[in-house]
């Protein structure tokens, strides 16, 4: 990693995201893939219980994909920054539908305690595409359409996830398991198919020619440097410990022994899809200035789906809370995953995205796991209560941490700082690398001058990050049509036009 890398520059609405055609591809993908991480796991749980397990059986199967997010994340993100993602998204995709064509045909002869790996195979996949696909988006779409790209991918994953909760439940009743693997196979097919047309510039020689190990070490260092950031994700992992991993591992328990079976259960999933909807369409358009508090405040009152399996609630009132949580937790996410795709320069976002992952996946096979040893201790609700209270204070704490308000640096940030490379002379000086950004919760690093770094050139088609008009361009691109440059740090000759002013 080199000290002089900054943010490129992403200005430019034109047309909105109907003038990205690549991005759009790069989201049928994604929700292609939704709707299979949704159906394996409600399929498997469901398998488990009618085969006589219990909920620690089920808890051993979540936990398998939950671990192999875990181990697997940070070798995704490393790859996603020396490979071209584009490749290692269609090749996660193929790899799970392999694996899933593979256990179908195997299942009836597989024992419950395989099946734990079978979901950790179909995670090492999704540990795969996760850094690739999240760190490929800003490269497809301007700086000020971020919320609302990230914002439509999630559309797509919670509209996703309600169907593929509903297919692995009907797939199930109506006609069995391995039918229900298979379509999921397909599903993971089509969606290398859709990503096959995204362009990718693919990674810089330098980074490519650095080790892994360093090269996995930068994004340590980067993340290391931001206070906000590793308070944000050690949030979230407790919050997926405590809070999900309870209510995940009970919910199939307690729909058939209170709800009357296994519809609740896929409604009730469903439920928290549908209520995430609302929420994307209002970060999308909703850009408040102290976006971490407004996060870490809804947040808190994810405490509810634990809580509302203690009683439990009615089913109505269990299927309202589910469906609230699903709403707190897309509205922060658009807002986390634009300031980290903001915070961070392109050269180690995609291990910075695999770091927020593995962040928040650590403790959530031991989550799943205790589960059932702790149930026999305390009984269910007390499990849920506990589980409830750790997400509702965690959540109030994290905002005492400097930067989580705005998800932003309390200070600018200098170049070789935000790239994870050690500080130069002017940070050790003490003196920030340029002015802030006219956007108050970001900041972009400046010349002298508070012109923003890197040149801007006029030329669309052989412009690099900086863009024309506010319209990224790629190779032999006439217009305005989301196509990535040669070299996403390679802003090519010096342009001969005056710089503009910041903002």
């Amino acid at each position: 990693m080199t000290g002089d890398v900054t943010v490129p520059e992403r200005v430019g609405t034109a047309g909105g995201l109907r003038a990205y055609p690549s991005f759009l591809r790069l989201w049928a993908g994604q929700a292609s893939g939704a709707i299979g991480d949704q159906v394996l796991p409600v399929a498997m749980s469901l398998y488990v219980l009618h085969h006589g397990g219990g909920a620690g059986a089920v808890g051993e199967v979540l936990a398998g994909r939950a671990a192999a997010l875990v181990v697997c994340l940070l070798a995704g993100g490393v790859i996603a920054d020396r490979m071209r993602r584009t490749r290692v998204l269609i090749g996660a995709d193929c790899f799970r539908a392999v694996v899933l064509v593979a256990a179908g045909l195997a299942l009836p002869r597989l024992a419950l305690g395989v099946l734990p790996l079978v979901t950790a195979l179909v995670g090492a996949g999704e540990a795969l595409s996760r850094p690739a696909s999240r760190s490929l988006l800003p490269a497809l779409l301007p700086d000020a359409l971020l919320e609302r790209g990230n914002a439509l991918v999630a559309a797509a994953q919670r509209g996703s996830a309600v169907l593929g909760a509903l297919v692995g439940v009907g797939a199930v009743t109506l006609i069995g398991v391995r039918p229900a693997l298979f379509v999921t196979a397909g599903v993971f097919a089509v969606g290398a198919l859709m990503v096959r047309g995204v362009p990718d510039a693919g990674p810089r020689a330098a980074a490519q020619r650095a080790g892994v190990v360093r090269d996995a070490l930068a994004g340590l260092r980067a993340v290391r440097r931001r206070g906000w950031v590793m308070a944000v994700m050690g949030t979230v992992c407790l919050h997926l410990f405590a809070g999900s991993a309870t209510a995940l591992t009970l919910l199939p328990v307690v729909a058939r022994r209170d709800f009357g079976g296994d519809l609740a259960y896929g409604l009730v999933l469903a439920a928290m899809g549908a209520g995430a909807l609302p929420a994307i369409a209002l970060a999308g358009r909703w850009r408040p200035q102290a976006r971490g508090a407004v996060s870490l405040l809804a947040l808190s009152g994810y405490a509810l789906v634990p809580l509302s399996l203690a009683g439990p609630l009615p089913l109505p009132g269990v299927i309202g809370c589910f469906a609230w949580g699903g709403f707190v937790v897309e509205l922060s996410f658009v807002y986390w995953i634009s300031a980290l795709q903001r915070a961070f320069p392109d050269e180690v976002l995609g291990k910075v995205f695999a770091l927020d992952q593995l962040g928040a996946y650590a403790l959530l096979p031991v989550g799943y796991v205790l589960v059932g040893p702790v149930v026999a201790v305390v009984g269910a609700a007390g499990t849920l209560i506990g589980g409830a209270v750790v997400v509702a204070v965690s959540s109030v704490v994290c905002l005492a941490v400097p930067g989580v308000a705005r998800f932003a640096d309390p200070t600018p940030l200098g170049p070789a700082d935000a790239a994870g490379a050690p500080a130069g002379p002017a940070d050790t000086a003490g003196a920030p690398a340029g002015p802030a950004d006219t956007d108050p919760a970001f900041s972009i690093p400046a010349d002298a001058d508070g012109a923003p770094c890197g040149p801007v050139v006029a030329d669309p088609v052989s412009c690099g990050p900086a863009v024309a008009d506010g319209v990224p361009a790629g190779p032999g691109s006439a217009g305005p049509v989301g196509l990535v440059p040669a070299d996403p740090h390679d802003p090519g000759p010096a342009s001969t036009s005056p710089p503009r002013p910041a903002g």
